[in-house]
């Protein structure tokens, strides 16, 4: 059942009458859930639907036209809690003081589909999987790590068999698009259980699309957690040399590779990140997978635009990650460097919150960016990348880009593409 949180004035729901605080309960007939029905349900202009205040139901007519909406908002969606014990959850590792929904372990395939987010599927049942596949909840993000049963219980902190691949394979049969995720912890799921998982994964391909491997992420956070190891730079060079066979065979096979590596494991270890055509439609991006070949060839084609020369001297300090760090000297630096009347210079910060192995700037909080420049001198502006901020504008850590600030002395922005440098102050 859906919660009414607002009517639009003027709407097709305020018109019937609907007000907040109404409670949906069905749409011609079938039971509403959650918005995902609504929206599946309640695509036809003409909608009965049943409706319940303080405890009473009525039927009502909602009519509207092919461009218009209903006008009905609803409360937040309550999401299924993880009842999972991953011994490598970064949720687990972070910090005491964080805001509450910092610690909130999501495990509802509603959000994956909805904003891409990694779910295992250890407790959808059957009701949800045949409500996958009825509604075309398409494409999902599942989180995988292993098909040893074995090991996939060991990683997840479970202790039943949650029967994963036939779960899967129901998905791929029914016309849903997967996509796989793998986190990489060494001496648990790599070498031959890495090779069997990608081997067995194959077989359900196309439905199956794609499947990243991911390095661990480990914080200093980790008292009474299970002992699991980094991904250092001998273990990212064997990974990518043990896929390499695995991607040209899906190649010629699959016309793309299936399996990829996220671009920590190229930028660890030194090599050349692939060609955008490595990537296909970029699946994964927002796991790591093909963002900095992304960044790379989107910058280039913006930079054609930036000016030659600006009017009046600014001066700028971009600050990162570690990761990117050499990324945005290599490939950023030189063009910006290139503009007349603007310095430029990066920064990348080290994260002591969560620990000094974490290192992509998504991560950065803001006592941490403080801490590095405090003592340094000067009024040059802090670009700050803005995936380190929410969408309430804030750090992991509550600071505000306002209040480091003030704090530091010297103006900051945040931006979320190097054209912003040049708008004017």
């Amino acid at each position: 059942m859906l919660s009414i949180r607002r009517v639009n004035k003027g709407s097709p729901g305020d018109i019937a009458g609907v007000r907040p605080g109404d409670i949906l309960e069905a749409i011609n007939g079938h039971p509403v859930r959650d918005v995902i029905d609504f929206q599946y349900w309640g695509a036809d202009l003409c909608l009965s639907c049943t409706f319940s205040r303080d405890g009473r139901k009525r039927n009502v007519l909602l009519v509207r036209d092919q461009d218009r909406p209903l006008g009905l908002e609803f409360e937040d969606m309550e999401y299924r809690c993880c009842g999972n014990h991953c011994i490598f959850c970064f949720v687990d590792q972070n910090p005491k003081g964080l805001r509450r929904s910092l610690y909130f372990k999501d495990e509802d395939y509603r959000l994956s589909f909805l904003h891409g987010s990694y779910v295992t599927l250890t407790h959808v049942t059957d009701e949800d999987l045949n409500r996958i596949v009825e509604q075309k909840l398409s494409p999902l993000y599942v989180s995988i790590h292993a098909t040893d049963g074995r090991v996939r219980k060991e990683m997840l902190g479970i202790g039943h068999e949650d029967r994963l691949l036939d779960k899967l394979l129901f998905l791929k049969e029914g016309g849903i698009e997967i996509h796989g995720q793998i986190v990489l912890c060494p001496g648990v799921n790599d070498g031959t259980v890495l090779a069997d998982t990608v081997d067995e994964l194959s077989s359900l391909y196309p439905g199956l699309r794609s499947i990243s491997v991911v390095p661990v992420g480990l914080t200093h956070h980790r008292i009474g957690l299970p002992e699991v190891k980094p991904v250092d730079r001998e273990i990212a060079r064997r990974v990518w040399r043990e896929l390499i066979p695995f991607q040209d065979r899906f190649l010629k096979a699959f016309g793309e590779p299936f399996v990829f590596l996220a671009d920590e494991f190229y930028l660890l270890i030194g090599e050349p990140l692939p060609g955008a055509e490595h990537y296909g439609d970029y699946w994964q991006i927002e796991n790591g997978v093909g963002m900095t070949r992304s960044f790379i060839d989107d910058f280039k084609t913006v930079s054609k635009t930036f000016p030659g020369r600006i009017d009046r001297h600014r001066d700028f300090v971009i600050v990162t990650g570690m990761l990117a760090g050499p990324i945005l000297e290599e490939e950023v630096m030189p063009r910006l460097h290139s503009v007349q009347n603007m310095r430029v210079e990066v920064q990348p910060v080290e994260n002591r919150f969560f620990g000094e192995s974490v290192t992509v700037s998504g991560l950065l909080t803001g006592e941490d960016i403080h801490s590095r420049f405090a003592d340094v001198g000067g009024d040059a502006m802090l670009i700050l990348p803005g995936n380190c901020i929410n969408a309430d504008g804030l750090f992991l850590d509550d600071l505000s880009p306002g209040v480091l600030e003030k704090r530091l002395g010297r103006p900051v922005k945040v931006i979320h593409d190097f054209e912003e440098l040049f708008d004017k102050p």
